[in-house]
């Protein structure tokens, strides 16, 4: 096996807390403030908590009283580590500090001023040009690639997505989308975007799902967020917490891939074809829904190694409904993971990628990934290395994620997922 010269980390953030929304912790701020004073950082009581709140035991008794706690105060603890670190350059070098200096990164920049939890210290544009600066510094020129925002409620989005693409100085690779934050991957206001991004094979990585960066409005917002676009079926759930899997469910990307839905959607999509979008599905599902595949029964009829693109359209009919989980006749083994592995194998999709960015916090996950890259060509060719830097953090440092991943791969399938894999969806 050819050695790798270096390998990618498809999935990290450098955002920093003045990029989040002032009332994204609501009343909890005092807490995220407390968790900053110097002696509880010194002692590693942050680190503590978030490896404490991680153990399946503790998650369960949690859940158990708040489901919503479950999702939220890792993420606010991660927050609060990183509290001190204002700017993108520092939080970078924190990233390269648990890596190999020839290590390079994908770096996803998040536009939070929609997501009706107020408004950030520093707007996209002051944080997109600070990592513009970065990359046409000589330092990061070639160890830094940054996808570019787009949210379909700004009223500019496209020409601050293409000028982005086309900077000739400082260049970023590719856009990304993060529907949780209150709309549809086939938001037809992204059209624009999407056909550009065909045009020049550009790279998309969106967020697929069920997390704690979500909108913070009311369902009855937007009438869409009431029945579904497509399906038009009632959507579960009113918590804007549990409401948020509607936007980022795997289906929503059948709905966008596919000409023959997307048609059924857009009011004006003419011959529209966006089957071949590049775009990669972040997170892979969830840990929850890969832990669901491995607990729940398979159906009959299912092979696990060969694959099937049955849960297409049983997903559907089921849409999203927590009620009616897997356990029903004609819905076992239908899991996001699954759904997002029978979309690649379609085939019908060539350009329809999947990373294990926070997924595989949840390290006893590591044996399904491996069988699967070992066992499923179509799949592997598919699968990106991330970690999503530094949300991770809840669940270990990012070396010592990557140390799990690589060491149980083994070199030959970490240099597939990290190296050879990265370059094809990366143009490079």
């Amino acid at each position: 096996m050819e050695k790798m010269p270096f390998f990618f980390n498809a999935h990290a953030h450098c955002f920093t807390i003045e990029h989040v929304p002032n009332n994204f912790t609501k009343g909890l701020t005092w807490f995220s403030g407390l968790l900053t004073i110097r002696w509880i950082k010194k002692h590693k009581i942050i680190r503590w908590l978030i490896y404490t709140l991680n153990r399946p035991t503790i998650k369960s008794i949690l859940k158990f009283f708040s489901p919503s706690l479950v999702q939220a105060l890792p993420r606010l603890l991660t927050f609060a580590e990183f509290y001190d670190i204002t700017t993108q350059k520092a939080m970078i070098d924190e990233l390269r500090s648990y890596y190999p200096m020839s290590t390079k990164f994908v770096l996803l920049t998040m536009d939070m001023e929609f997501m009706a939890a107020g408004q950030p210290f520093k707007k996209l544009e002051s944080q997109l040009n600070e990592i513009a600066a970065l990359k046409a510094s000589p330092a990061y020129k070639n160890v830094i690639y940054p996808f570019v925002f787009a949210d379909p409620r700004r009223a500019d989005v496209t020409r601050v997505v293409t000028e982005r693409l086309e900077d000739k100085e400082a260049p970023f690779q590719g856009i990304k989308i993060y529907p949780a934050l209150g709309y549809y991957p086939f938001d037809e206001r992204l059209k624009d975007i999407y056909l550009y991004a065909v045009e020049h094979n550009t790279p998309i990585t969106t967020h697929c799902i069920k997390g704690s960066v979500y909108y913070r409005g009311k369902k009855t917002d937007d009438p869409t967020y009431m029945v579904h676009p497509y399906t038009h079926k009632p959507l579960p759930f009113e918590k804007p917490v549990d409401f948020s899997a509607s936007f980022t469910h795997p289906y929503n990307y059948e709905c966008l891939l596919n000409p023959a839905l997307l048609h059924t959607i857009w009011n004006d999509a003419g011959d529209i074809d966006l089957s071949r979008l590049k775009i990669c599905l972040g997170h892979f599902g969830g840990e929850d829904e890969w832990l669901k595949y491995m607990e729940q029964s398979w159906l009959p009829d299912r092979d696990f190694i060969n694959g099937s693109t049955g849960s297409l359209d049983v997903m559907k009919n089921i849409w999203y409904d927590e009620e009616a989980t897997y356990d029903s006749p004609g819905k076992k083994a239908y899991s996001w993971f699954s759904v997002i592995c029978d979309m690649i194998r379609t085939g019908r999709y060539p350009n329809l990628y999947a990373d294990i960015s926070y997924t595989l916090c949840e390290v006893k996950i590591l044996p399904l990934l491996k069988i699967l890259l070992e066992t499923d060509e179509a799949v592997a060719d598919k699968v990106l290395f991330g970690t999503d830097f530094y949300v991770v953090s809840k669940a270990g440092a990012d070396r010592e994620m990557s140390l799990y991943v690589r060491g149980y791969l083994g070199e030959a399938l970490f240099k597939k997922i990290a190296y050879d894999n990265p370059k094809k969806f990366l143009n490079l």
